[in-house]
C-alpha cells in the first residue's frame, strides 16, 4: 500500500460530510467596511441572491469556512507535536515552482510528482499534512466547500458599537459605527466535500467540527464581542467510490495509505453509501480515532522534514 491518493490522477473516493450550521450567538460574516450606496449600515451582512424568489439572503462562503478548518488544523497539529506551515502566502511549504523541470520533460508522469512529496526533504520537498489537504502553491487541494445559505426563516439585527478610550475609558470621539448581523437560530446548509482523503486526514476535519460544536472556534467576524458561537446539526456522511477497496466494503471504510485504519462503517450501502443520524456520529467517532491512532507516525514522518517513506520503512519491518 502507497501514497496514491497524493495525486489527483486516480478517482479513488469522495466523502461528503452534509447537514446544517445552526448560529447560537449573532453571526456576522461582513461584506466589507464600505458602505454601501443610501445603506445606514457601517458594516452589512454578506447577502447573495436566492436561487429561486431573488430575495438578497445571508450566507458563509465556502472560502471562509476553509479558512476557518485551515487556521483550526495548524493549531491542532501543532498541539499534537506535527511542525505544519501557516498556510499563509509566503508561508507555505512550496512555492509553486518545485515540478517546473520535472513539467517540462515528463508533464504527464504524475507518478514521480508524487514519489517526489513522498521522499520529503531529501528529495528536495517536505511537504506537510495540511498542505495535503487543503492545498499549496503546485497542489491542488483535497477538500472543498460549498458557500452555506441560511435557509427558512432569519432576522438581521442591528448593534451599534463604539470605540473606548483606554486613558480615559470613556467612547472614543468619532469612533461610533453599526454593525449588522444574522440574529441567533438561523440554518445554514453546510457541504464539505474531500476526495482522496485518507481516514485519519477526515479524522482532523472531525475533530475541528467537534471544536466549532464546542464553542472553542467560532465563525465569523466580532468573536471577542460575543459573536460567533454555532453548532452543527444533523450531518450525513456519504462515500462514493468507483473501486470497492478504496470506499465502504464488507461493513467498514477502508484506509488509504500504510499510516490509515479501518473505520467501521454504520449505515446503509450501495453506489452511495450513506450514514445518518446516530450512524453518522459513529463514523465521525471512528474517524476521529484513526487520527489520534495515526499520530505516532505522522509525528516521525514530521521530525523528518516530512518524509512519507518513513511509514513505507514501518509497514516493511
Amino acid at each position: 500500500m502507497n501514497f496514491e491518493w497524493i495525486g489527483h490522477h486516480k478517482l479513488l473516493r469522495i466523502v461528503r460530510i452534509s447537514g446544517h450550521i445552526v448560529n447560537d450567538e449573532p453571526l456576522r460574516v461582513g461584506a466589507g467596511r464600505e458602505k454601501a450606496l443610501f445603506e445606514p449600515i457601517d458594516l452589512v451582512v454578506l447577502k447573495t441572491k436566492h436561487p429561486t424568489t431573488g430575495e438578497e439572503i445571508p450566507l458563509i462562503p465556502g472560502s471562509s469556512l476553509k479558512g476557518l478548518f485551515r487556521a483550526t488544523a495548524v493549531s491542532v497539529a501543532r498541539s499534537v507535536g506535527l511542525d505544519v506551515c501557516d498556510g499563509t502566502p509566503g508561508s507555505t511549504c512550496l512555492k509553486g515552482d518545485e515540478f517546473y523541470k520535472l513539467e517540462k520533460t515528463a508533464p504527464n508522469e504524475i507518478e514521480e510528482k508524487v514519489s517526489c512529496i513522498i521522499g520529503g526533504k531529501e528529495e528536495g520537498l517536505g511537504v506537510c499534512l495540511n498542505c495535503l489537504i487543503f492545498g499549496s502553491p503546485s497542489i491542488h487541494s483535497h477538500v472543498s466547500f460549498s458557500d452555506s445559505f441560511v435557509e427558512g426563516d432569519y432576522s438581521l439585527g442591528y448593534r451599534t458599537c463604539v470605540a473606548i478610550d483606554r486613558r480615559y475609558g470613556a467612547a472614543w470621539k468619532g469612533a461610533l459605527y453599526t454593525v449588522e448581523y444574522v440574529e441567533p437560530g438561523a440554518k445554514f446548509n453546510f457541504e464539505l466535500r474531500a476526495e482522496n482523503l485518507p481516514n485519519y486526514a477526515l479524522g482532523l476535519l472531525a475533530s475541528i467540527i467537534d471544536l466549532i460544536n464546542l464553542g472553542v472556534v467560532r465563525v465569523g467576524g466580532m468573536k471577542s464581542k460575543g459573536f460567533g458561537r454555532v453548532h452543527f446539526d444533523g450531518l450525513s456522511v456519504s462515500v462514493y467510490s468507483p473501486i470497492p477497496e478504496y470506499g465502504v466494503c464488507k461493513g467498514r471504510l477502508n484506509r488509504l495509505d500504510p499510516i490509515d485504519s479501518h473505520v467501521m462503517w454504520r449505515g446503509s450501502t450501495g453506489t452511495i453509501s450513506t450514514a445518518e443520524g446516530r450512524d453518522a456520529d459513529e463514523v465521525l467517532n471512528g474517524l476521529k480515532a484513526a487520527w489520534n491512532n495515526s499520530l505516532e507516525i505522522l509525528r516521525r514522518i514530521s521530525d523528518e522534514g516530512w518524509r512519507w517513506s518513513v511509514a513505507l520503512e514501518c509497514e516493511k519491518s
